[in-house]
């Protein structure tokens, strides 16, 4: 998620195609991946963005309806103008309690760490007067959310090893120092797992967040994918969904996604955005790290908490893209509208459409 600043985000030294962006493009044009209802003073300008369909990402329980209410009304001017997503973010996690659990004193004991054993105790203090869940209340408040919307997807869930709680157990992160506490990764990778399970049984896309944790995230897909072996799915009476599964603003190895792309099981697609990675990826890296996406699975984002700044930066990134992969801007449009396309709908959706 990014703090809008449409001057910082553009200023970033990645290069950029020549060509000029061509405003009717835009009805095309896709963010794979945003937050633009985070800013709650400019909601109405959501559904004026040029910007042709976006992919509104929810965090946590309490954004949740917010995002159906943003969509519902996005749609009501523009049919698929807002795909709205439903999800608990790995930086918050830890309020999220797995089957076997209902202590919650307990829980926090369990899955938080710190070398900083004051810090831990306030912590631990300060959740067990915070709202904590349980496996049946957010399991199936996230559920029901997603039967209400037949065309949500899950997200934004995934694993981040860097994440630290903020003091007092806060859920406002900006301009704010976090602690030394950490929600374990077994944890986060728990939650993730039973988010990913339902985006699998309803056939819905899923948006992963990945920092710092791209050996944990490949180990459990692969132990998924395993069970997608051709002599297993022969045992079976109903073949399992693929799962559709985005991986957001991606930063890791370029040689790392050809080994996401192999699994069984799994349909991944990779996204870029101006806000988090021509921002923080080398541009050689990044350059690389676009070529390396199969033309099927490439996607473009802003993951942008605003929408006062969400055109101008997903100009930047099909500019950014053009120029990587040396095609026209109208191709970079095309091409990602298309994937989106294929990442929103299952295959069934996608031929009655075709």
């Amino acid at each position: 998620m990014c703090k809008s600043n449409e001057e910082k985000f553009l200023q970033h030294g990645v290069p950029k195609t020549t060509e000029a962006f061509d405003t009717s493009l835009f009805k095309d044009l896709c963010d794979a991946h945003c937050h633009a209802h985070d800013d709650r003073e400019n909601l109405q300008l959501i559904s004026e963005l040029k910007t042709g369909h976006i992919t509104l990402m929810g965090v946590r329980q309490d954004d949740w309806d917010i995002v159906s209410k943003v969509a519902k009304e996005c749609n009501q001017k523009q049919e698929n103008k807002c795909i709205p997503s439903f999800g608990v973010h790995p930086w918050f996690s830890h309020f999220l309690m797995v089957q076997e659990e209902n202590d919650i004193e307990q829980h926090y004991k369990r899955i938080l760490t710190s070398k900083d054993t004051n810090e831990l105790e306030d912590m631990l203090k300060a959740l067990n007067q915070l709202p904590t869940f349980t496996y049946d209340v957010w399991y199936n408040n996230l559920r029901q959310h997603l039967l209400d919307h037949p065309k949500a997807l899950v997200g934004e869930v995934g694993i981040d090893k860097a994440a630290k709680l903020l003091p007092g157990g806060s859920i406002a992160w900006h301009g704010v120092k976090p602690t030394s506490v950490q929600c374990s990764v077994e944890h986060q990778m728990s939650i993730f797992d039973i988010q990913c399970k339902l985006a699998r049984e309803l056939n819905r896309g899923i948006s992963v967040h990945c920092v710092q944790g791209q050996g944990p995230l490949f180990n459990y897909l692969k132990a998924q994918s395993n069970q997608f072996s051709t002599r297993k799915l022969k045992l079976l009476k109903e073949k399992p969904n693929t799962l559709r599964m985005c991986l957001h603003s991606y930063g890791g190895a370029p040689g790392s996604i050809k080994q996401f792309l192999e699994l069984k099981g799994f349909r991944i697609y990779v996204s870029f955005s101006v806000g988090i990675n021509a921002r923080m990826t080398p541009a050689p890296k990044l350059q690389e790290l676009i070529r390396a996406v199969p033309e099927d699975r490439l996607l473009i984002e802003s993951d942008l908490d605003s929408p006062e700044a969400l055109d101008a930066c997903m100009v930047d990134i099909v500019q950014i893209v053009a120029e990587a992969r040396q095609w026209s801007i109208a191709k970079v449009v095309e091409v990602t509208h298309q994937n989106w396309i294929r990442f929103q709908l299952d295959d069934d959706a996608i031929n009655s459409i075709s």
